[in-house]
């Protein structure tokens, strides 16, 4: 009786572990897969990634990755989790919430309430038609190719009439 608790011990201690993950991620099939050393020096590759819905990522090599093994078997494996310390925000509030890149681009959801976009490269692209409340800006604003800050207009005259409408310089 012993010997069966022993096994049973032996594979609930190896249903869960942590593992690093050595080559990218395969996306030739439905389900992404990865490579993977356990503790121990331990290779298992074409493990499946879990992904939450509606997030996708591909971890980098050298990733920290939770692996479940069902019923303890170690060929049956998937990966229930990622993470990379090497890029991991470490300046977040307690309640706050981001969404990161190698690159160290950041959305942030802050603990006022707020939202903070950042992106490294400087450059947000929004292929939609935007609806803006207000609009705060410190820099110019370009439409097409006519500046708010330096547009000039057509049609001046004179005294309380209107002038025409802008012009590029």
């Amino acid at each position: 009786m012993a010997d069966v608790f022993t096994r049973l011990a032996r594979r609930i201690s190896m249903a869960l572990s942590t593992s690093r993950q050595t080559a990218a991620t395969n996306e030739a099939s439905g389900t992404s897969t990865v490579q993977l050393v356990l503790p121990g020096g331990e290779v298992r590759s074409d493990v499946p990634v879990l992904q939450n819905y509606g997030f996708y990522g591909r971890s980098l090599p050298g990733a920290d990755l939770g692996v479940m093994f069902v019923t303890g078997d170690r060929s049956r494996g998937v990966v229930i989790a990622s993470n990379d310390q090497r890029y991991r925000p470490t300046d977040l509030q307690p309640g706050e919430v981001c969404v990161y890149h190698s690159s160290g681009s950041r959305i942030t959801l802050l603990a006022d309430g707020s939202i903070s976009i950042a992106p490294a490269a400087k450059k947000v692209t929004i292929d939609a038609d935007v609806t803006v409340t207000s609009l705060t800006a410190s820099g110019d604003i370009v439409a097409g190719n006519i500046s708010l800050q330096k547009h000039l207009t057509s049609g001046v005259t004179a005294g309380s009439a209107k002038s025409g409408p802008p012009v590029s310089e």
